[in-house]
């Protein structure tokens, strides 16, 4: 935020995204503070500017201590009055010879709705007041589906790999939608209206997700037995946007996943773990998983076995017994299976387990394993049906 458009934005006074606060009489207090920041992370996000007076004249926020008494205060309220504690950037401008402080209120907040003195607020046009019960209930449904569209803070259109963006604009639309990037882009959500990058943009065609999103990749380790243990015969952290990290992921799956089979007659049997299976199992992954947690997804291989382990559990407490039926989909992140489908990675939802389970049966193999264990969802491939320790090993595996 340069000086230059600091100044237009208080000439053009106060808006949904924008409060000007003067502290031109000794300060503010923690509780004023909360309620305003409480409001715009109800709604979509903003800036608070303190030392502005109502028609956008700069006051100031007094000396350069008086203006970390202040930030302090901001913190404070931050992270004492606001309920959930929330982190907001404070950031220090100089506008007209006057010291002006910038709270930035991010647009997406996982722990939404937030409070102050009990009470919710919501930002409204120019005014913050008490959120009505119908838009808290909205608040709280949208919840599993804001993410994916919320602009990333900070996230510029340089940060999209324009190259990845183009390969799968010409793969899913044709040659021509290469010169109508922004447009598709804007389309599928991948950026705002502004042409800033989304969550989900970042995570799709992003120079670097995990810069934004720490926990948005996939570890993958192979181990020598059967047990988690210290001794790994290889490991590698899989990152990069999602097409990418896809690509990888099945790529070590090829390179590590026992693959045994057996000759019979003039042919040979197949009796390992199917491709379509493992590549099904790496889409459900990286379309259901909750990007929000602070877990990356962890995928292992043992000499029997395959474990894929997601961040948070089914969606809206869809049970275990729906996903093996199918025909149920409820998208956590349907921004992203909607591009995974147009990138051609995925052909049907909803019946993806039902399909591993039969084909997973056709190579004479047990049922894949699902299960939720420490706020992870769990799936087991095995190679063969399990011998007398099973309930050990499986506990040996186990996320404790």
């Amino acid at each position: 935020m340069d000086p230059v458009g600091i100044t237009r934005r208080l000439r053009l006074g106060e808006d949904s995204r924008t409060a000007l606060k003067s502290v031109a009489q000794g300060g503010m207090e923690p509780e004023v503070i909360a309620r305003e920041i409480v409001a715009f992370a109800n709604a979509r996000g903003g800036q608070i500017f303190l030392g502005v007076e109502d028609d956008g004249t700069p006051t100031g926020a007094g000396t350069a201590q008086e203006a970390d008494a202040l930030v302090r205060q901001v913190v404070h309220a931050c992270q004492a009055v606001v309920h959930p504690a929330l982190c907001c950037s404070v950031i220090k401008v100089e506008i007209k010879g006057k010291l002006v402080l910038v709270i930035n209120v991010p647009a997406w907040n996982p722990y939404r709705p937030y409070r102050a003195d009990h009470r919710f607020y919501i930002r409204d046009a120019s005014t913050t007041r008490e959120a009505t019960r119908d838009e808290l209930v909205r608040m709280l449904q949208s919840q599993n589906v804001r993410l994916e569209e919320a602009t990333v803070d900070g996230a510029t259109p340089e940060d999209l790999d324009a190259e990845a963006t183009d390969a799968f604009l010409r793969a899913a639309y044709g040659p021509g939608a290469v010169a109508q990037r922004e447009r598709y882009l804007g389309a599928l959500h991948c950026i705002d209206a502004g042409g800033m990058p989304t969550v989900a943009g970042v995570l799709l065609f992003g120079r670097e997700p995990e810069r934004w999103i720490t926990d948005a990749r996939i570890s993958t380790v192979r181990f020598p037995g059967i047990r988690l243990s210290s001794e790994m015969a290889e490991q590698k952290e899989i990152t990069g946007h999602l097409l990418r990290q896809l690509d990888g992921v099945i790529a070590f799956l090829d390179r590590t996943v026992p693959a045994p089979d057996r000759v019979e007659g003039w042919g040979r049997i197949e009796r390992g773990i199917p491709d379509t299976v493992l590549r099904e199992a790496v889409l459900n992954a990286i379309m259901h998983r909750d990007y929000r947690a602070a877990s990356q997804i962890r995928i292992f291989v043992f000499q029997d076995r395959v474990e894929v382990i997601n961040p948070d559990g089914p969606l809206n407490h869809l049970s275990l017994d729906s996903i093996r039926l199918g025909g149920i989909s409820q998208r956590r992140n349907p921004v992203i299976a909607a591009v995974m489908a147009r990138a051609r990675r995925r052909q049907s939802f909803g019946m993806g387990v039902p399909e591993m389970i039969e084909q997973m049966r056709a190579r004479g193999l047990p049922e894949p394993e699902l299960e939720v264990q420490g706020g992870h969802f769990r799936l087991v491939l095995r190679l063969a049906f399990a011998a007398q320790g099973r309930t050990d090993e499986r506990r040996a595996g186990s996320l404790s």
